[in-house]
């Protein structure tokens, strides 16, 4: 194949230094790959919007020095921006309201297409990255932009020409913009593939990814290259779905991606990686990307995966990925990030006793604290895995405390479930430490904050309960435990209407 590469997610809330995006960089190369796709949303310091610039954002003199370094070895970067759709970062940034194709900020997570200034402002981004990264791709991005027409103009336009002709239309201007500065545009090929008539408009120089992540790509990747486009096949690992990672899934995407690009002859395979927020880090899961480099020369997964994460690394990732996820139906592949989403997404851990119980205090729940205590055993002191298995550790123990509490409760002992759900508080804070760790290590600095708010409605809920006391020991009313749990309760609001409207 000749091109090999994988994305790196820096979007998701990522501050990857110059030395770990250098250590990333050899050990890609070491792995078999050739290119490194770097996927920035707005976590990349614009010099055109200077606003949209976070903390910890890349800048262009990190990604100069890190072209300098690599390029004469063969090693490609290449920049992954958007351009229409997951603009939320900016969109939501002060000084980018007015980008939006929805009708608020918070609703939007698309600029509108049809107003002149923001495809100035877009085109913009686009130059600010052909100045900074040296190679002869430009992925606009172009996926999912699934708020086409909302704005007035944008609703006119789709009625003359549809959703796939206003898409089109955008994207062949911009696409041609990148041809006139000399490079080759790129975009993901998902909405050309639910509209084929926007592919017809786009330049035939236009390089299209083709991701698909739970089916065989090889149908797809035919209709593309019928209509007379170069291909590159993306599978993803399935972390973004997953508590840590599933996989089965990954090793199978993988291989059925690197089978059709080298049965069809495509341009080659970029394997994606995404979403490394909200309790997943990359460090735990680099060995597992370095192996699929490894895999597309043909080296088995097991080999693969040894070599590059070591034995005990190997027999961890086969309990995480593949045994734990097979014993529980919550976990399972399918899911979407279950753990996570109840955990930690939706703002309060009860979610998580409340849909993950059954199974988490019972015989599921102790056989993951087993496999968890025989990983800690194995596992090398330093492994980035031990994190992974805290999380399952906790999120166990945390279920099955608040279980207790929630009887306690439910035999009038309030102060006992108080003294439960603050046992509860101190157990989920011991996740504190490990995220302070990956935020050092360039990961997720909201998380830390993240685990702070659960924390803190663990212990408002504790207080709440003490609060029905009113005087007695035992109270005969009470709340139900899942609305005062809950993050609308109000005292009085017995119906609790707005505890089913809003999860």
């Amino acid at each position: 194949m000749r091109f090999a590469g994988w994305m790196m997610d820096v979007a998701r809330e990522q501050s990857p230094t110059l030395d770990l995006l250098r250590e990333v960089c050899a050990r890609s190369l070491d792995a078999g790959y050739n290119a490194l796709g770097l996927y920035l949303e707005h976590r990349f310091a614009y010099p055109s919007a200077p606003w949209a610039a976070d903390i910890g954002a890349l800048k262009a003199k990190e990604i100069e020095r890190l072209a300098k370094e690599f390029s004469p070895k063969g090693f490609r970067i290449i920049p992954f921006i958007n351009t229409l759709g997951h603009m939320e970062g900016f969109i939501r940034a002060e000084g980018g309201q007015w980008l939006a194709e929805a009708p608020t900020a918070r609703g939007s997570a698309q600029v509108c297409p049809s107003r002149k200034e923001v495809v100035t402002f877009v085109r913009g981004l686009v130059d600010d990255v052909i100045r900074t990264f040296d190679d002869a791709w430009i992925h606009l991005g172009g996926d999912e932009a699934h708020q086409l027409g909302q704005c007035p103009k944008c609703e006119k336009r789709v009625k003359k020409v549809g959703e796939g002709g206003l898409y089109g239309e955008y994207y062949r201007d911009l696409c041609e913009h990148v041809l006139e500065k000399g490079r080759t545009p790129c975009l993901w090929a998902d909405m050309v593939l639910a509209h084929p008539e926007a592919l017809k408009m786009l330049p035939k120089e236009t390089v299209l990814f083709d991701w698909q992540y739970s089916d065989d790509p090889s149908p797809t990747t035919k209709k593309l290259l019928k209509a007379g486009f170069k291909v590159v096949n993306c599978p993803s690992v399935h972390t973004y779905d997953a508590t840590w990672c599933h996989l089965p899934l990954t090793q199978q995407n993988v291989d059925d991606h690197v089978k059709a690009a080298k049965e069809l002859k495509t341009e080659g395979v970029l394997v994606t990686s995404w979403e490394f927020s909200f309790l997943t880090n990359y460090a735990s899961t680099l060995p597992l990307i370095y192996a699929a480099g490894l895999r597309m020369s043909g080296k088995p997964w097991s080999a693969a995966i040894k070599k590059t994460g070591g034995k005990e690394y190997y027999d961890a990732a086969k309990a995480l990925g593949e045994q734990i996820p097979k014993l529980s139906k919550f976990l399972r592949p399918g899911t979407w990030r279950p753990l996570r989403e109840a955990f930690i997404m939706r703002d309060s851990p009860f979610y998580l006793w409340e849909e993950w119980r059954s199974e988490a205090v019972g015989k599921v729940g102790t056989e993951i604290l087993k496999i968890c205590d025989k990983l800690d055993d194995v596992l090398p002191p330093q492994d980035p895995l031990h994190w992974c298995v805290q999380l399952h550790r906790v999120a166990v123990d945390w279920v099955r405390l608040c279980d207790k509490a929630y009887q306690k409760y439910s035999k009038r002992d309030v102060r006992g479930c108080a003294e439960l759900l603050e046992e509860g508080a101190l157990r989920i804070a011991t996740l504190g430490p490990g995220l302070r760790r990956i935020e050092e290590m360039g990961g997720s600095h909201a998380d830390t904050l993240r685990l702070r708010r659960i924390v803190q409605r663990v212990k408002q809920v504790a207080r709440r309960v003490l609060e029905q006391q009113r005087g007695t020991a035992k109270p005969k009313f009470l709340p139900a435990f899942e609305v005062i749990s809950h993050a609308s309760f109000v005292p009085g609001d017995q119906a609790a209407w707005r505890s089913a409207q809003f999860r």
